[in-house]
């Protein structure tokens, strides 16, 4: 068959017989389209860049990287640029996957819906872990997965409930415990206290973040003692007024 190239095309044209078309004219297009400028543009594709190992399922593109999903139990490798994601089923961490209908990011994640053997679907929104690091402080909420991935993340939460948070005009004491009405993973103990009515004052300090820092929290004047408080007698003229104060300690 002669090759025509095609420079430029008026459209498709299958009034007239097959071998008397114009040039500019085609009976057919198949794998392309016509331009603006009437020019022929082969459709994009896709091109094969790995051969995946056998029990893997789905492909989809996030963050830089083409993701694809198994089951427990896997061992095979996946090449370089690919990630493999584990999925378990809820009720038997041993079942294998029969299909992902759905991997797109959502909010952020992956959000993928999978099909087990058993034919029961379930849905997961897979957010970003770190692997597990030894000797490595964690901050409230961060999610960490272990070192050889297994399907599971595991978030960081705090030991042990949580001490009352700072309020004006609060009495305090040697020993108080407190935490900043913005949580920021410290708490603070109050480890000297002045004055005959020692109490917060009516600004939150700006809490130091630095292990064993200690900082002084003064009363002022015009915050107002707690009713079940008798105030003190006032200083005679020219007397300094005592200052009233709590010293924390950051641990």
């Amino acid at each position: 068959m002669r090759a025509v190239p095609l420079t430029a095309i008026q459209g498709i044209d299958r009034l007239r017989p097959r071998g008397g078309a114009r040039a500019d004219h085609l009976y057919d297009f198949v794998n392309g389209y016509r331009t603006a400028a009437k020019t022929a543009k082969v459709r994009p594709g896709t091109v094969r860049v790995a051969t995946l190992p056998a029990g893997t399922h789905g492909l989809t593109a996030f963050a830089g990287k083409l993701h694809v999903f198994i089951s427990s139990g896997f061992s095979g490798d996946v090449p370089v640029g690919f990630v493999a994601h584990t999925l378990l089923h809820p009720e038997d961490p041993d079942a294998q996957l029969k299909k992902i209908h759905f991997a797109e990011p959502f909010m952020g994640a992956m959000y993928v819906v999978a099909e087990f053997a058993d034919g029961s679907i379930h849905h997961y929104w897979l957010q970003a872990a770190q692997p597990w690091e030894a000797n490595k402080e964690y901050s409230a909420n961060e999610f960490v997965e272990p070192t050889t991935p297994n399907g599971r993340v595991y978030r960081a939460t705090r030991l042990g409930n949580a001490y009352p948070s700072w309020s004006p005009g609060v009495p305090r004491k040697e020993g108080d415990r407190i935490e900043p009405t913005t949580y920021n993973e410290y708490f603070y103990e109050a480890i000297d206290v002045t004055g005959d009515n020692p109490r917060s004052g009516s600004i939150e300090p700006q809490w130091p973040t630095n292990t064993g820092q200690t900082l002084i929290e003064n009363a002022d004047d015009a915050m107002a003692l707690p009713t079940s408080v008798t105030p003190p007698t006032p200083p005679a003229p020219n007397q300094p007024q005592p200052q009233v104060a709590s010293k924390y300690t950051l641990r």
